[in-house]
Order: structure tokens, then C-alpha cells, then sequence
């Protein structure tokens, strides 16, 4: 293997990972947020979720 190949193939590597990453936490801040001082869910997550669950049995 040539050592010089493989440091441009992990400096791909990490730069590919980092634009996923800030992707990623773009689309994060974008969602936060999302479903704050809504009246038809309950402000609890638990609550919601058992609120959820219930309709299933």
C-alpha cells in the first residue's frame, strides 16, 4: 500500500464524514422546535407516548 494514497483516501474519508455531520445537525436545528406550544398534544413526551400506545391496544 503507499502510505501517501492512503493519507489522501482518509483525508476524503474524514472530509465526506464531516459534511454528513453538519448536514446532519442542519437538519436537526430545523426540526427543533418543531412541535413547541402546540394545544392538541400533551406538553409531557412521556404522556404523549403512552397517549400513543394506548390507542394501539
Amino acid at each position: 500500500m503507499d502510505p501517501v494514497q492512503d493519507a489522501v483516501d482518509q483525508a476524503d474519508l474524514s472530509s465526506a464524514l464531516e459534511e454528513r455531520r453538519c448536514r446532519r445537525m442542519a437538519a436537526l436545528k430545523a426540526a427543533e422546535g418543531l412541535w413547541k406550544n402546540r394545544a392538541d398534544i400533551p406538553q409531557d413526551g412521556v404522556e404523549y407516548q403512552d397517549q400513543l400506545r394506548d390507542e394501539w391496544r
